[in-house]
């Protein structure tokens, strides 16, 4: 699968992990559910771990999966729904907490009964049930949490099937992989547990429910791989959302038959990048109609002119040990411009360092020195801490290939997309260069006279405002209402990007 002028690492991850899909894939569609955890073993794992050899006993699991079977006869309760809503299952992010209250509200707008597939355990719950109620939406929505079991039979024996189901897939998984020198690490073995956990949850499930639409946060999420291709089995819409920017190929093959993206140059970059997936596999895909919507999760916060403040808001400093993304260059560059500037004689108030959401798995050593050496003017800020109010506070940012940046450049701040000779590269943001995507050099060139030249300082927030309008329908948040549902729901017309359909 040819994606380099798609996604350009000097690492060769990216490339490995497309290749892992392909083989995956043409072996067994249904494979596509554990693709998310293939994404955490190559970026995250070191690739010197030995996979063990794989073995199970075929006659214990055949005898335990009849058993199995048998006690699963008893009839349940049929559930009739018209749309069924797979959220995210990760609740750590309040922007994807505040996207799944804006969706859920969104669809019950419609009118449409709705049954949400929510764990009991979710700290939300009850806040999405306050809210419904506040709109008047109350009744129209269930939660249901697919985890729970149908009775104590069901109780003992979901875990081992999980258990032997997660085993088997390893197994056939290294199997597939071995020849081409791409198999699972050992330390992913556990993973394919705890994926297979939510396939057995949702397969046990499926049989009870009839629905119209299928609704899901992100097609490859674990549950909502499951949930999305049952809806495509069923001859059922099935409406996804673009999970960030396109970095790389997690996000092929799309199991949904309509895509909303942020806008079109996200859209085309997803079209092409399935088209190449399925030619790679060697078989026709699925149509799959894009829409263009705007900022579905981070909010675009219509900002003055801050060039008073004089403060710059430096993000993307993921740090993480190899390199696995292949942007150690580039963090390496950012660094040494924020310590460029910080010893420069630029008229600066404050450099703000946003660390990456995920942070914890990252070393934030060399950002920790910079606050200690410059504590009067540098300080490190928190992903957990609102994003809007970073951007207010500063009157320039600077990172590598994150949301961060598109979001503020669509805010109207001036923004530096930092990148070097031959690093890490992605066709989704090419709608910010050349203006705003800099070499080192001439990013302190800028930052300097964005600190000092008002007028340059206006002209850029104008070049950043119009670029992000391309990446985002209007340059705008996505509007969740009612009305874009019911459009997207009864195919009433949207601003559509293109159509990725059989060839």
């Amino acid at each position: 699968m040819n994606i380099d002028d798609l996604f350009h690492s000097p690492q060769d991850n990216i490339a490995r992990l497309a290749e892992m899909q392909v083989h995956l894939y043409r072996n067994d569609a249904n494979l596509q559910d554990y693709f998310h955890l293939f994404d955490t073993d190559v970026f995250s794992r070191p690739r010197d771990s030995v996979t063990p050899r794989t073995s199970i006993n075929r006659y214990k699991s055949w005898s335990f999966r009849a058993v199995d079977k048998a006690t699963q006869i008893v009839k349940r309760r049929r559930i009739k729904t018209d749309i069924l809503f797979s959220p995210t299952p990760y609740f750590g992010r309040q922007t994807e907490i505040r996207f799944l209250a804006r969706t859920l509200l969104g669809l019950a707008k419609t009118g449409a009964e709705i049954l949400c597939l929510l764990p009991q355990y979710s700290s939300i719950h009850r806040q999405m049930e306050l809210e419904l109620e506040a709109a008047g939406c109350g009744k129209q929505v269930t939660f249901l949490d697919p985890e729970i079991p149908f009775n104590s039979i069901d109780e003992r024996m979901r875990p081992i099937a999980a258990q032997l189901r997660g085993r088997a897939v390893f197994a056939k998984a290294v199997e597939i992989l071995a020849p081409y020198g791409l198999s699972p690490t050992r330390w992913s073995a556990p993973d394919f547990e705890r994926t297979a956990g939510y396939v057995e949850a949702w397969e046990r499930l499926a049989p009870s429910i009839e629905f119209d639409t299928v609704v899901a946060r992100c097609h490859w999420y674990d549950l909502c791989s499951s949930v999305c291709r049952t809806g495509i089995e069923r001859g059922k819409p099935v409406i996804t959302f673009q999970q960030g920017v396109v970095d790389h190929t997690l996000d092929v093959p799309i199991t949904a038959s309509k895509f909303v993206a942020f806008g079109a140059p996200s859209a085309s970059v997803l079209a092409e990048t399935n088209r190449r997936f399925f030619d790679a596999v060697g078989s026709r895909g699925p149509r799959v109609d894009y829409y263009n919507a705007g900022s579905l999760f981070d909010v675009v916060v219509p900002l003055p002119d801050q060039f008073s403040v004089r403060s710059l808001l430096f993000v993307d400093f993921h740090s993480a040990p190899g390199d696995p993304w292949g942007t150690g260059k580039e963090v390496e560059a950012l660094l040494l411009l924020a310590e460029k500037v910080l010893s420069a004689k630029v008229p600066l108030t404050r450099l703000i360092i946003r660390p990456h959401p995920h942070w914890h798995s990252h070393d934030l050593g060399a950002c920790l020195q910079l606050v200690r050496e410059h504590r009067d003017v540098c300080e490190l800020s928190h992903p957990v801490w609102p994003l809007e109010d970073d951007l207010r506070r500063a009157s320039v940012v600077v990172g590598i290939a994150s949301g961060v940046l598109t979001i503020a450049s669509a805010s109207g701040l001036p923004t530096i997309f930092m990148r070097t000779e031959q690093g890490f590269k992605i066709r989704d943001l090419e709608c910010f260069s050349p203006a705003q995507t800099l070499l080192p050099d001439d990013a302190f060139c800028e930052v300097s006279r964005l600190l000092t030249d008002s007028e340059s300082y206006a002209e850029a927030r104008k070049v950043a405002m119009h670029n992000a309008s391309e990446y985002y329908a209007n340059g705008a948040n996505a509007v969740l209402d009612g009305a874009f549902f019911t459009s997207l729901l009864n195919n009433q017309p949207i601003k559509k990007a293109i159509e990725d359909g059989p060839r």
